[in-house]
């Protein structure tokens, strides 16, 4: 079997917003729909329930989410052709999202950070 197949091979210089828009052009549209409503469900019920470690939930929940939208306006803004055609608007959901999920991000891996760690007694 070879080992090349599913793999996408990338250039040394490319930039993680290189690998995620080509990564994100080649995704169902159906998954990303899936990343998007998981995300909210189980940001919700971590809301709604707050079990144990809920909150590094929450922010997982949120990077899903984020990336979903995100790979949609990507989507959209690298198949329209006529650069006039409401393109701003894509372009801010596209850096909302990116904004919204890197800080979901740093925020999840710092509350990762925070359960490993235990508290702090001085």
């Amino acid at each position: 079997m070879d080992a090349s197949i599913g793999q996408h091979e990338t250039a040394t210089d490319e930039t993680l917003a290189q690998v995620l828009g080509a990564r994100a052009r080649r995704t169902p549209v159906d998954r990303l729909v899936l990343d998007i409503a998981g995300g909210v469900l189980i940001g919700s019920a971590a809301i709604w329930a707050r079990p144990l470690g809920w909150f590094p939930l929450l922010a997982a929940a949120i990077c899903f989410s984020s990336y979903g939208c995100w790979a949609f306006a990507e989507r959209h803004l690298s198949a329209t052709a006529d650069p006039l055609t409401h393109e701003r608007g894509w372009q801010f959901a596209r850096g909302a999202a990116a904004f919204i999920g890197l800080a979901a991000f740093v925020t999840l891996l710092f509350a990762l950070l925070g359960v490993a760690l235990g508290p702090i007694k001085s």
